[in-house]
C-alpha cells in the first residue's frame, strides 16, 4: 500500500467517548413519553447507526413496537435534546491529541466520517477542541445513505481531495470495516469501542489499542 494521503476517522467510541452524553439525552426522550431508562451499557451497543437506529434500538430494548411516526418524532426530538444539552459528559479516548498532532506534523489530512448527523459533529469536536485538526468533516444529514454503505465515506475522501487507494479509514466496529471494505479503503480499529465482539474479530487490517498505534501505522507505511 502507498503512502495514505488522508486517515479519516469514526467518532463515537473512535475518538470520543459520548455514550454517557447519548444515555442522558436518550433518556430524557424515553422520560417524556413515560418510559424506563437504559443503561450506559446498553446504550454503548446502540450507538454507531445514526440517530434513528438509536432510537428504533431503544424502543426495542424496552420490547415496546413503535407505532407509524414513532421513530422520526422521538429522533428529532433526541437531535433536539442533545444539541442544547452540549458535550459535558463526553471525554476524549486515550492517545486521540497525540495521534492527531502526530498525523498533522506528518503532513496527513485528517478528515471524519459519522453517521451522527453533520452539526453535531462540528459541536463536539468544538467543545473537546480537536475541531482544527479536521479537514473536512462528514456527517449525516446531506442526502446521503449511512455507513456502511460507502457513499459518505466516498464524500469525506472526495472533500479532502484523496482517493480510496491513498486513504485510511480508522474506526471501533462492523460498520466501520464494512463501511470501508465497501468503498475500497483499507482499515484500522481501535479495541474497545462500542461493540459487544472484540476488535480483533472483526475483520481489520490493523487492530490498535488506542489511536496512539494509528501514528506507527502510518510510519510503517510510508
Amino acid at each position: 500500500m502507498q503512502q495514505p494521503a488522508a486517515i479519516v476517522f469514526d467518532l463515537d467510541g473512535t475518538l470520543v467517548d459520548s455514550a454517557p452524553d447519548i444515555r442522558h439525552a436518550i433518556n430524557t426522550v424515553l422520560a417524556h413519553d413515560g418510559l424506563p431508562s437504559l443503561g450506559i451499557k446498553s446504550v454503548q451497543l446502540m450507538i454507531g447507526g445514526g440517530p434513528a437506529v438509536l432510537v428504533s434500538r431503544a424502543l426495542d430494548e424496552l420490547g415496546i413496537t413503535a407505532e407509524s411516526g414513532d421513530i422520526a418524532r422521538l429522533t428529532a426530538s433526541f437531535e433536539q435534546i442533545y444539541l442544547e444539552q452540549g458535550n459535558a459528559l463526553t471525554t476524549l479516548f486515550q492517545g486521540v491529541v497525540s495521534c492527531l498532532e502526530d498525523l498533522k506534523s506528518y503532513d496527513v489530512l485528517i478528515g471524519l466520517c459519522s453517521n451522527k448527523p453533520e452539526q453535531l459533529c462540528q459541536r463536539l469536536l468544538a467543545d473537546l477542541g480537536i475541531a482544527h485538526f479536521f479537514s473536512a468533516i462528514q456527517g449525516s444529514g446531506s442526502g446521503l445513505p449511512t455507513k456502511p454503505h460507502p457513499a459518505v465515506l466516498l464524500s469525506t475522501l472526495r472533500r479532502l481531495d484523496t482517493t480510496p487507494e491513498l486513504a485510511l479509514y480508522v474506526g471501533d466496529s462492523k460498520t466501520d470495516v464494512d463501511t470501508a471494505r465497501a468503498a475500497g479503503v483499507p482499515v484500522a480499529l481501535v479495541n474497545g469501542g462500542y461493540t459487544a465482539a472484540p476488535a480483533t474479530t472483526l475483520g481489520a487490517d490493523w487492530v490498535v489499542e488506542n489511536l496512539a498505534g494509528i501514528s506507527s501505522i502510518w510510519r510503517q507505511l510510508r
